[in-house]
């Protein structure tokens, strides 16, 4: 059963059970009033019979003298006047004296003690004719034995049978329109889901990204979980988009050294007696190509490991990251590195912060001329990194984070033209921007802007 049958059922199920509570109070309330009723007009024959007129019965009951006599309608006496009573005298033996013409009524041990003076109150019991016709009798105690008077709930009991099949029609009814209703609101509530379940196995079963969601702007859970699934769904988009365009730019900057290498590898085979200066050369450029592609191989295993969220964030402090950094590129290049710092805490993850700022220094280091200095400035939510170089190009500046881009200078120098792009990729994921601006003092800086204290992007 799916989500949309199972809403209507549930709802039907609930204004039924609801419908039925409220029949049965109902039904037990209109049932106990009619029945109380019935009660009361006995209870009132009863004070008529004990109050002050309490000889009418006396009287009534002596009047008619031998046993099992019968009143008529067109005998006069008050106590004939009572609607819908059935009247019976009872002698002191609890004999029956005197009745109505449609009927005995049943005596039992209690009725004869009342007869026989052993009781003073009345008292009311359900009694069933021969004929299966129910009544409520009630048995008055006079002067010289008792008067029974009985009310048949015929008509009760067919009021009350009316009532029940209103009721179970009305029951009916609500289960039916809630069940209605039901399906009504689960269309237009599951709508949205199965639209999402739709999109969701096709994306499974044919591999498309290119689907789109349909544009759900409520509020609701439903609505939420539609825009979430769409900003999924762009996500993954622009992912395998990035992909692609990382493998085809790979490929076209790997493409030129393995050519060469290609072809240094065919001449040292067709010339096996190569010597001298010439195969020096050669093997110098066979080394220098697979520096190249090294270089290359690394910082694609870098980006793909650097931009993955799969590292934790933790507080970190980015002074302790570009001071531990400085300390490397010192060692391993000899240059010198100012750093002008104050404590920047931030969250963010480690190993990612470390490597930024890495390739920030490195090129750097890269572009500064020998015996100048790198300089950087830390402060909470910026990062800045200056060398002393020619600056940037105004043709170059635009794609200076772009995967792959090398400028003219920089063609010149060992690199893959990722390092700047790994600095972007990272920055970003940290929800922070990165700028690159000509020194008015001479050379090119490089300006990261990160949030303090914010959660890195990938990461709830």
């Amino acid at each position: 059963m799916n989500l949309r049958a199972r809403l209507a059922l549930w709802m039907g199920a609930l204004a039924a059970a609801v419908a039925i509570a409220v029949a049965i109070t109902g039904y037990q309330a209109t049932s106990g009033r009619l029945r109380t009723e019935v009660d009361s007009s006995l209870t009132e024959y009863a004070r008529r019979l004990e109050g002050p007129d309490a000889t009418l019965a006396s009287d009534l009951c002596r009047s008619v003298g031998a046993v099992a006599g019968r009143w008529r309608t067109s005998d006069r006496n008050p106590l004939l006047a009572l609607p819908g009573a059935t009247i019976q005298c009872l002698g002191p033996d609890g004999e029956v004296i005197a009745r109505a013409v449609d009927g005995a009524l049943p005596v039992n041990d209690l009725d004869r003690a009342a007869a026989a003076g052993a009781m003073r109150t009345s008292f009311t019991r359900t009694i069933s004719g021969s004929s299966g016709i129910t009544a409520r009798m009630i048995t008055i105690p006079v002067n010289g034995g008792a008067v029974q008077l009985a009310r048949t709930t015929v008509e009760t009991e067919r009021v009350l049978a009316a009532l029940r099949i209103r009721y179970l029609l009305l029951v009916a009814g609500i289960t039916a329109v809630a069940a209605a209703a039901g399906a009504a609101i689960a269309r237009r509530v599951t709508s949205p889901v199965l639209t999402l379940t739709d999109i969701t196995e096709r994306i499974a079963a044919e591999a498309r990204l290119d689907l789109d969601v349909p544009p759900n702007d409520g509020t609701d859970e439903v609505g939420r979980l539609s825009r979430s699934f769409a900003g999924m769904l762009d996500a993954l988009r622009r992912s395998r988009s990035q992909q692609q365009n990382l493998v085809q730019d790979a490929g076209h900057e790997l493409r030129t050294p393995l050519t060469s290498l290609r072809a240094n590898v065919d001449t040292l085979r067709r010339h096996p007696d190569l010597g001298g200066a010439a195969r020096d050369e050669l093997l110098a450029d066979l080394d220098s190509e697979l520096r190249e592609l090294t270089t290359l191989t690394n910082e694609l295993v870098n980006l793909a490991a650097d931009v993955s969220p799969d590292e934790a964030p933790t507080e970190v402090d980015l002074a302790e990251v570009v001071s531990r950094s400085a300390a490397r590129v010192r060692r391993r290049t000899g240059r010198e590195v100012r750093v002008e710092q104050t404590p920047a805490p931030l969250l963010g993850r480690p190993r990612q912060l470390a490597r930024m700022v890495d390739n920030l220094l490195d090129n750097a280091a890269k572009f500064s001329p020998e015996g100048l200095p790198i300089e950087v400035t830390i402060r909470p939510g910026l990062l800045a990194v200056r060398d002393h170089g020619s600056g940037i190009m105004p043709k170059d500046m635009p794609h200076v984070f772009e995967r792959f881009y090398r400028s003219a200078e920089a063609r010149a120098t060992n690199g893959s033209g990722l390092g700047l792009a790994i600095v972007r990729e990272i920055a970003a994921r940290h929800g922070g921007t990165v700028s690159a601006m000509n020194h008015p003092e001479g050379g090119a800086g490089i300006v990261v802007r990160l949030p303090v204290g914010s959660t890195p992007g990938g990461v709830e």
